[in-house]
C-alpha cells in the first residue's frame, strides 16, 4: 500500500469522512481530498488523481453509484481503474449486486468497523 499516497472521501456525512480520514491516515495515505458528493468528487478526482476512491452511494446532487458509472465509462481526465469502496446504508444482496455491477471494488455495508474497513483496502490495493 505504500503505491497510494492521495485518496478521495466522498460522503455527505462529516462525522463519516472524519472517520474514513483517521482510517486512511493510519495506513499511511498522507494526502487525503474530501468530497460532499459524486459531482464534487469528479472535480476533486480530476485535481488530485488519486489512488482510491471512497465513498457512499446516497448523495444528493450525485450519488455514489452514478459517480462510479462515470468514473468507470471514462469520464475526461479520470483513470477509469481507479479502485472505489464504496460505503453504503444500502443493504442486501440486491444492493450489492447493483454496486458491483457498477463497477465498485468493495462494497462494505455501514455501520462498518474500522478493522473492515482496513482490511478491505488491504483486499483491493494489496499489502504495503
Amino acid at each position: 500500500m505504500n503505491k497510494v499516497k492521495t485518496a478521495v472521501i466522498v460522503d455527505d456525512n462529516p462525522p463519516t469522512r472524519t472517520l474514513i480520514f483517521e482510517v486512511l491516515k493510519g495506513i499511511g495515505i498522507k494526502d487525503i481530498v474530501q468530497a460532499i458528493n459524486g459531482e464534487d468528487a469528479i472535480a476533486k478526482i480530476r485535481e488530485t488523481s488519486p489512488h482510491l476512491v471512497i465513498m457512499d452511494w446516497k448523495m444528493d446532487v450525485m450519488d455514489g453509484l452514478e459517480c462510479t458509472q462515470r468514473i468507470r465509462s471514462g469520464i475526461d481526465g479520470i483513470d477509469q481503474k481507479i479502485p472505489i469502496v464504496l460505503l453504503t446504508g444500502m443493504v442486501g444482496t440486491d444492493a450489492e449486486k447493483r454496486a458491483y455491477g457498477a463497477g465498485v471494488d468493495l462494497f462494505l455495508e455501514k455501520p462498518f468497523s474500522i478493522k473492515k474497513l482496513h482490511s478491505g483496502i488491504v483486499k483491493i490495493l494489496g499489502p504495503a
